[in-house]
């Protein structure tokens, strides 16, 4: 990951000020959809655990059979209130800028589809009536491993990811009257601790360095600039940049008057119309 972001919505209509319609949604579900059914088939092959050669449980094909390691450019993470304007936001940056972007809410099914298929073969005591009685120690254990792999698997694909972006709504956050953040999700906790301690890597450094080298070579050398259960968050969110409604729309205004495409998009918003400055600043830091 190379920077992460804290979107505050909770003064905006969150639903409709990214311009974007409820039919290029609903576009997005069904590839949603067709991604999901892909895991779900995989409940009946789970059902026969992979093992390894002395009969034990092979957890970590377990957790790449179920949590592929998605690659992407944006990583949103969201309260599981605010799925549809996540939805919302990753129309929006595929749209205007051609951006991948990973839900996470997309695995958190995975993770409760697999810890049903695991315990309704593992941990039952008892069918009858139509009703099912699951030993608790069993439940307990299952869980434990199935979040275990959930946590791993999300944290895999933070670090894999350029740039995280958290949708800051009173869904997600709660603030008392000493105005610290809260959550009591234990999810968002966790991926905005592993995004504030992930090790930070410039996607591209080699990359422009390559593309300066070449432009020294035919033209002078320019100026260079440098540049300066409730769970506490407050920690975490001061790592992460600010960002609203507005700055968005200055970040694609920014995008679609650059001369040309020379810089990714994702770099537009993290260095504005500097971008070319700072890149010559950051391949140069050796």
């Amino acid at each position: 990951m190379f920077r992460g972001y804290n979107l505050d919505l909770s003064n905006n209509e969150k639903q409709s000020f990214l311009g974007i319609s409820d039919q290029e949604i609903e576009n997005y579900e069904n590839e949603l959809k067709n991604l999901k059914s892909i895991l779900k088939s995989k409940v009946n092959d789970t059902v026969v655990l992979p093992r390894e050669k002395d009969g034990k449980i092979d957890g970590s094909k377990l957790i790449d059979d179920w949590f592929p390691r998605h690659k992407s450019d944006v990583f949103i993470s969201h309260s599981h209130n605010d799925t549809r304007t996540a939805k919302r936001l990753a129309v929006w940056l595929n749209k205007n800028f051609g951006l991948t972007v990973f839900i996470d809410s997309i695995v958190w099914g995975s993770a409760n589809e697999l810890l049903k298929g695991i315990d309704n073969v593992y941990s039952v005591l008892e069918r009858k009536d139509g009703n099912t009685t699951y030993n608790y120690d069993t439940r307990n254990y299952t869980t434990s491993h199935v979040h275990m792999m959930l946590s791993t698997a999300l944290n895999d694909i933070i670090d894999q990811t350029e740039c995280l972006i958290f949708l800051n709504t009173p869904e997600s956050l709660s603030v008392n009257e000493a105005k610290d953040k809260k959550t009591n999700s234990p999810w968002i906790y966790n991926e905005l601790k592993i995004a504030s301690i992930v090790r930070k890597i410039d996607p591209r450094k080699l990359e422009y360095k390559m593309i300066l080298e070449k432009s020294y070579r035919e033209f002078s050398q320019q100026e260079q600039r440098s540049f300066d259960a409730l769970y506490h968050v407050d920690d975490q969110l001061s790592k992460m940049e600010s960002l609203n409604a507005d700055r968005l729309q200055e970040w694609l205004n920014n995008f679609n008057t650059s001369s040309n495409k020379e810089f990714h998009a994702l770099d537009i918003l993290y260095f504005g119309k500097e971008v070319s400055k700072v890149r010559r600043y950051l391949v140069n830091d050796n």
